[in-house]
C-alpha cells in the first residue's frame, strides 16, 4: 500500500497544473520576435493614460506585437455587480442608458480608451475585461486571467497618485493589499507602476533610467527596458550598481531560519552573480555597441550611504521613466538592513527610495518582479481590505 499510494495521488492530484503553462511566463524567457502578453489593471480612469503610455514605451512591431488586456477593477456590491452585468449583457444595438452608475461610465471610458489605442497601432490588439470582485479575492480573480490569457507581465497602479501639490498621496489602501496579494501568487512576472505624470511619447528624447543591482527580478527588469529599445524616441540608460566591502556581504540570517545552509546561500549568490553578468553582457554586446540611443554605466557601491547618493546624482540628471527590479531575493546585508526603513515594500529598497518625496519627485517608475521565485515573502497579512457579506462569486465579462 505504502508503495502504490504516493505515485497513485502524484497522478491524481496536481494542484499546480494550472500553472504548468506559465513556467516560463517571464519577459527575460520570452523571445523578443514573440507577442507579449501585457494584463493592464486600473481602478479608475486616470490610471488609464498613464498605463497606456507605459504600455507605448513597449516599442510594439509586426515582428515584436503586444497583445494588451486591460482589467477594470471594480470592489463588488451588490447594487454595482448586478447593474454591470445588465449592462454588459445588452445588444449593442440598443441605446445606452443616461443614467448610468459610476462604474459604468468608467467602463465605457476605459475602454475607449484602450480601444482608441488599439486602434493607433497596427501591432497592438486590445481587448477590455471587466471584473467585479470583493477587494479580499480580487487578486484571484486577477491572477486566473492572467493565467487564462497567457500573459507575461500583470502591470498593477500603485496604490498612491501625484496631487496637484506634486506628491504621492494615498488613494486607495486597499490597493496595496491588492498589489501585495498579486505579487504573492501570480502566474506571471508582476509591475507595480508608480505614475507620476507619464507624459506622452509624443515628444523627443523620451528619457528612460534602468537601475541594474543583481538578482531575478532585475535581470527581468532589464529584459523589459530591452523590449523598449528600438523605439525612435527613447533614449535608454543602464546604470549597473556593483557592490563592494560591506555592500558585497552575504545576508545569511533569513534564509537560516528557512532551514538553509550558509553554504548553500552562499552558493546560490554566486550562481546569481554569474547569471547577472552573463545577461548583463549579452545586453551590452546585442545593444549597447549597435544602438546610439543606449548607453551602459556602473557605479561602485561600498556601504549603505552610497546607495542613495548614486540614486541623488542621478536624480540630477533627470528621466521620464525609471524601471528597477523589486529586489526581493538579492541576498545582499546592506539592502536586509535598509528593508528595515522602507515604507512600501512591494517597492523595494531603491524603488522605495524613488517613491519618497526626497527622491524624483517628476519622474514615474516600474518596478518588476520576475515569475518563478515563489512571488514575495513579507510576512504580509491584509488588515485594510473591505470585505463583502453579500457571499458574491467574481464576475468577469468581456467588452466587446
Amino acid at each position: 500500500m505504502t508503495i502504490v499510494v504516493s505515485p497513485v495521488i502524484n497522478a491524481i492530484y496536481k494542484p499546480r497544473m494550472r500553472f504548468e503553462q506559465n513556467k516560463l511566463k517571464t519577459i527575460q524567457m520570452l523571445r523578443l520576435d514573440a507577442e507579449l502578453g501585457i494584463l493592464a489593471c486600473v481602478h479608475n480612469t486616470r490610471q488609464t493614460t498613464g498605463i497606456i503610455s507605459l504600455i507605448e514605451s513597449f516599442n510594439a512591431t509586426r515582428l515584436s506585437p503586444i497583445h494588451v488586456f486591460a482589467l477594470y477593477l471594480v470592489e463588488l456590491t451588490r447594487r454595482a455587480g448586478a447593474l454591470i452585468a445588465a449592462h454588459m449583457e445588452k445588444p449593442s444595438s440598443q441605446p445606452i442608458e443616461q443614467n448610468l452608475t459610476r462604474s459604468q461610465e468608467e467602463l465605457e471610458c476605459i475602454s475607449n480608451t484602450f480601444g482608441s489605442f488599439g486602434e493607433a497601432y497596427d501591432a497592438v490588439r486590445v481587448q477590455t475585461l471587466n471584473v467585479v470582485s470583493a477587494y479580499a479575492t480580487i487578486h484571484e480573480d486577477i491572477n486566473n486571467t492572467a493565467n487564462e490569457k497567457g500573459t507575461s507581465l500583470i502591470i498593477l497602479p500603485f496604490h498612491k497618485q501625484l496631487s496637484s501639490g506634486g506628491a504621492l498621496e494615498t488613494t486607495n489602501i486597499a490597493y496595496k493589499d491588492i498589489n501585495l496579494n498579486v505579487m504573492q501568487s501570480a502566474p506571471c512576472s508582476v509591475g507595480i507602476f508608480v505614475d507620476r505624470g507619464l507624459g506622452s511619447l509624443s515628444k523627443m528624447n523620451f528619457c528612460i533610467n534602468m537601475i541594474f543591482v543583481g538578482g531575478p527580478d532585475d535581470r527581468e527588469a532589464l529584459a523589459v527596458a530591452w523590449r523598449m529599445v528600438g523605439h525612435p524616441r527613447i533614449q535608454l540608460s543602464v546604470i549597473r550598481m556593483l557592490l563592494f566591502d560591506e555592500a558585497a556581504e552575504v545576508d545569511t540570517s533569513s534564509h537560516v531560519e528557512a532551514q538553509r545552509s550558509i553554504l548553500s546561500v552562499v552558493m546560490d549568490n554566486e550562481k546569481q552573480k554569474e547569471l547577472d553578468d552573463a545577461y548583463v553582457n549579452s545586453f551590452r554586446l546585442t545593444v549597447v555597441n549597435n544602438n546610439d540611443y543606449v548607453s551602459y554605466s556602473e557605479v561602485d557601491v561600498h556601504s549603505s550611504e552610497d546607495i542613495p547618493a548614486v540614486l541623488k546624482e542621478l536624480e540630477k540628471v533627470g528621466c521620464d521613466l525609471y524601471i528597477i527590479g523589486q529586489g526581493n531575493h538579492r541576498n545582499s546585508r546592506v539592502f536586509s538592513n535598509l528593508s528595515e526603513w522602507c515604507d512600501c515594500l512591494e517597492l523595494g529598497i531603491i524603488g522605495d527610495m524613488l517613491a519618497s518625496d526626497n527622491f524624483s519627485p517628476r519622474s514615474s517608475m516600474l518596478v518588476v518582479q520576475q515569475y518563478g521565485y515563489g512571488g514575495m515573502v513579507l510576512g504580509y497579512k491584509s488588515n485594510h481590505v473591505t470585505t463583502n457579506s453579500n457571499n458574491f462569486e467574481a464576475l468577469v465579462v468581456k467588452t466587446e
